[in-house]
């Protein structure tokens, strides 16, 4: 019989890398190394990882057969060249006594549409022994060889004394020592930069793209694409009506008026006298109050004339009067005085007000229909705006934009275009009349991102060279526009854009000012202790607050190796 090929089976893991399974073969004496790898093992993660071990071992003259069920494990093998079978079987011949049994090695191709043959030998009746079985036996030989070897080694090294034990304890915790405290210590400094609050600004034109179609395609800087949107509001509003008419009696009655002065005071027709309430009472025609008098014994008396009253139909603040013109007994003021005159002339009254009656009547008068129509049109402005943003937010989620209105009430130009009230209705009594206006309304859009990246790009490139913009600071809420030059024959408007960012220094190792930072810092603080360190970083100019967080806590100064020092950004912001 052939002789067949010198070879070994060895068992790989299924956590076992590349490098751990080519040490372990690569001095192996066999020239044929069988491979038994199990399903969703690490070597089947890449084809690189087959390749590196095919050429290593094909280059010290030994060939690599995988055995697996793992299918990708197979197509792997397959792509990079190596031979694969499914399984290991044992057969037992009917070879005399002194042979051993053979262990039949096919590979998977042969297994295959395969047929009988007589110079093959075939399968035997004795049971055939899984991949997994052969594992188990094969761990427990090497276990059983390991632990033999082990108690050889014990028994001929013989065991050490304690003293050895001891000095090597000591030792080795000495070295340790020594190298935490040199390699071990390390510290993270957490920074907040220095910073500032600034406003930039850019002169931007506004173009309209359906005149200055050219110039937009041109992309020239500070030119942002605007366009003028239109819309049609209208709006039926029921007003309720304020003016009243009196329908029911004024109060009447008598006063005396008293002239403290040497002279003569005359009053006209209609001269209000005024209770401390507010209700208004006037004479109804021309007087001419006497002048004080003395007595015998030299006191001045007022001169006094009596003369009829009748009650406002409202008050001073407007409200009606009615039955509350039915006041006591009391003084009264002339309120077109001055303080001074009215302390020389007054009212008094000896009996109550009567006559007194309340009932209006609401009627509409020209100043309602005035308020009205202002009230409906400022209300249809309005109302317009929020048509007009509507629109552009139907087509920025249509050409997938950001168009936003400008704000300025100069651009949102608006006609009056129908106005309609109730026939008759001046002078009409009703409580509420129906009112119908339409406006047509226009304005101007423009394309915020545009600007507001022209914006970011400007700030950014004039950063000083050792800072940076705060990305989180550029809001577009942060930013705003003053309109100061328009040309509507070019379609075009001049704007003044101003954005509000944050100023700060750099310090991240990822830039090279951070690096230039970092190294000037560390240079500096290496080897001091955490309050001098913090002190000395505290007063650079780049630096706003600054906590060292030393490791392990209880040491009190900083690294001497620039390596063991970490710098970092604080998490909180200003």
């Amino acid at each position: 019989m052939e002789e067949k090929p010198s070879r070994q089976i060895i068992y790989v893991d299924v956590d076992e890398e590349v490098t751990s399974l080519f040490d372990r073969i690569r001095n192996l004496r066999k020239k044929e190394i069988l491979l038994v790898i199990p399903r969703k093992a690490v070597l089947f993660q890449s084809g690189v990882n087959l390749k590196i071990l095919k050429t290593k071992m094909e280059a010290k003259g030994k060939k690599l057969i995988l055995v697996t069920s793992d299918r990708n494990g197979i197509h792997l093998a397959e792509r990079v060249g190596l031979a694969v079978m499914s399984k290991i079987e044992v057969e037992e011949s009917q070879a005399p006594a002194e042979e051993n049994p053979q262990v039949l090695i096919r590979p998977i191709q042969a297994l295959r549409n395969e047929t009988p043959r007589e110079d093959i030998p075939q399968r035997t009746t004795e049971r055939k022994m899984s991949i997994r079985e052969l594992i188990q036996e094969f761990r427990m030989k090497d276990h059983r060889k390991k632990k033999s070897e082990d108690s050889v080694y014990t028994s001929s090294i013989g065991k050490p004394s304690r003293k050895v034990l001891t000095l090597i304890l000591l030792i080795s915790i000495g070295l340790f020592g020594l190298i935490g405290y040199i390699a071990f210590p390390s510290a993270t400094i957490l920074i907040r930069p220095k910073f500032d609050n600034l406003d930039f600004t850019v002169n931007i034109t506004l173009a309209d793209k359906r005149i200055n179609q050219v110039l937009l395609e041109q992309n020239k800087p500070h030119v942002v694409a605007s366009e003028t949107v239109q819309t049609t509001t209208k709006q039926t509003k029921v007003f309720s009506t304020t003016s009243m008419e009196f329908k029911g009696q004024n109060a009447k009655g008598k006063i005396r008026i008293l002239n403290t002065e040497d002279q003569p005071w005359a009053l006209k027709a209609g001269t209000r006298f005024m209770t401390p309430d507010g209700i208004y009472f006037r004479i109804p025609k021309s007087v001419t109050v006497p002048s004080r008098t003395l007595t015998e014994e030299g006191v001045a008396v007022p001169g006094t004339l009596a003369s009829v009253v009748e009650a406002d139909p409202f008050d001073l603040y407007g409200k009606p009067v009615g039955d509350r013109g039915n006041v006591l007994p009391g003084k009264f003021t002339i309120p077109a005085l001055s303080k001074y005159n009215q302390r020389l002339i007054w009212g008094e009254s000896d009996a109550p007000m009567i006559g007194g009656v309340t009932q209006y009547e609401p009627i509409v008068k020209k100043e309602d229909i005035e308020a009205a129509k202002k009230e409906i049109q400022d209300n249809l402005i309005l109302m317009a705006k929020e048509d007009l943003r509507t629109y552009i937010d139907e087509i920025n989620q249509m050409n997938k934009t950001h168009m936003v209105l400008m704000d300025d009430d100069q651009y949102l130009k608006t006609t009056l275009v129908d106005l309609r009230f109730p026939d008759g209705l001046e002078g009409s009594h009703r409580d509420k009349f129906e009112v119908f206006a339409k406006i047509d309304a226009s304005g101007v859009a423009f394309d915020f991102d545009q600007l507001f990246a022209i914006l970011k790009d400007e700030i950014g490139s004039r950063a000083h060279p050792d800072m940076k913009i705060r990305e989180s600071s550029l809001n577009p809420d942060n930013v705003s526009y003053e309109v100061i030059e328009e040309n509507p024959d070019l379609g075009q408007i001049k704007v003044t854009a101003t954005i509000k960012g944050i100023e700060e220094y750099v310090i991240e190792p990822s830039s090279e000012a951070g690096l230039r930072f970092g190294s000037k810092l560390k240079e500096k603080v290496l080897g001091l202790s955490v309050a001098d360190a913090e002190n000395l970083i505290g007063n650079m100019p780049e630096v706003d607050a600054v906590k060292i967080k030393p490791w392990p806590v209880w040491i009190h100064n900083l690294p001497r190796i620039p390596e063991g020092i970490d710098i970092k950004l604080m998490e909180e912001a200003p």
